[in-house]
């Protein structure tokens, strides 16, 4: 079996680890040498017509990422070639970097950064806390559940908004409806943002749901930049209709130099880095090793977008 993986996408280390783990399995690095390589590690970007069409011999495909949005699947699927993704890789440093974000505007860590820098001694009195405030998530999976436990610790009312009823722990209620997540956000003190992007979640977060929140409120978006109305948030970040804004995503990638959001004073940008780790690449390619495992065992795959059984009908 051949496997095309790009050592400078999951580290040297890690392609040597697969190297010691599969000795059977060879690992090509170079797409004009893996024209009969059956699986396929990289990012979604990879995914274009032309890379598709060297590799004739491709089975299944492992995303180095959760987001699959960019993917053409109808196309996959005509090619008989099954999909899955790196869920639940990235949610405890993205749900580690929420916790940081709020804690950036609650307790003025901007200003006071300033003012080390400036040598400048002055208190700011009264700072927001997280304790017994309310906590909204639109997005209840695993990034959204990881958000929900540590944000729990500070004694808060966990409010989450997804497509089932179930309610997942640390979460004290959940809404389904569009209704419902209206009155999330008009409950949150915290409006966080961890919905997969699709069809149905561009703009999600429009304007007149912007408009619901509270005026102490804060947003921080970890999920895709094109879940919320960007020209409707800058305009209430502007006129101060919201306390803040902590992005570490926007539209477009990277944001232009000119972009407005780059001078308010109260929005962190964050260069889509929430899931940044240094065991980020480990996580991945343990996913990827178990996945291999059962690929090359016929057991049905994890995370899978386009399931490998029914690619073989």
């Amino acid at each position: 079996m051949k496997v095309s993986v790009n050592p400078k996408t999951i580290r040297m280390e890690e392609f040597e680890r697969l190297i010691a783990l599969f000795p059977s399995v060879t690992f090509e690095p170079e797409l004009t040498s893996c024209q009969d390589a059956e699986v396929l590690l990289c990012n979604p970007s990879f995914l274009t017509k032309d890379h598709l069409d060297q590799l004739p011999s491709l089975k299944w495909v492992h995303l180095l990422m959760s987001g699959y949005n960019t993917v053409d699947l109808e196309d996959l699927k005509k090619r008989k070639i099954a999909l899955t993704n790196s869920k639940d890789v990235f949610h405890i440093q993205i749900a580690e970097d929420v916790v940081a974000k709020i804690s950036y505007f609650n307790r003025d860590l901007g200003v006071f950064h300033d003012q080390q820098k400036a040598r400048i001694w002055k208190i700011i009195p009264d700072e927001y806390e997280l304790y017994q405030s309310t906590v909204g998530i639109v997005g209840a999976g695993s990034i959204g559940s990881e958000i929900a436990k540590r944000l729990k610790a500070f004694d808060t009312t966990i409010l989450g908004y997804r497509k089932t009823h179930q309610i997942p722990p640390y979460f004290d209620q959940i809404y389904t409806t569009m209704e419902g997540l209206d009155e999330l956000i008009t409950r949150s003190d915290y409006l966080i943002i961890a919905i997969p992007l699709s069809k149905e979640t561009i703009h999600l977060i429009n304007r007149k749901r912007l408009s619901l929140m509270k005026k102490t409120a804060l947003i921080i978006n970890v999920a895709r930049g094109e879940i919320v109305d960007q020209e409707a948030l800058v305009e209430a970040l502007e006129h101060r209709a919201i306390r803040g804004a902590g992005l570490d995503v926007v539209y477009p990638e990277p944001l232009p130099k000119e972009h407005p959001l780059w001078g308010l004073s109260n929005v962190l940008l964050t260069s889509h880095n929430a899931s940044s780790s240094q065991f980020m690449y480990r996580r991945i390619v343990d996913l990827f090793i178990e996945n291999l495992s059962r690929f090359q065992e016929n057991k049905p795959l994890l995370h899978e977008v386009i399931p490998y059984e029914n690619v073989l009908k």
